[in-house]
């Protein structure tokens, strides 16, 4: 997917996990998970639910289109 121009999202909670996170353009780790999954994770999910995803992507691209409209 990332070839073909697409970001790609990865979520772990082992240490199998670590390398494609890695390569991922967004890393999400579980906080359940292993220490070194959520070291290299640029998102932990506190409680471990990914059901929360959709509401803070949500909460990303609204941040994002404020900062947009203010720097317009």
């Amino acid at each position: 997917l990332q070839g073909h121009g697409h970001n790609v999202a990865m979520t772990g909670d082992g240490v199998n996990d670590i390398l494609a996170m890695k390569k991922a353009d967004c890393s999400i780790a579980m906080e359940s998970g292993n220490d070194a999954t959520k070291r290299i994770a640029q998102v932990v999910l506190l409680d471990s639910d990914f059901s929360h995803m959709p509401h803070i992507v949500a909460e990303g691209r609204r941040v994002v289109n404020n900062i947009q409209r203010s720097a317009s």
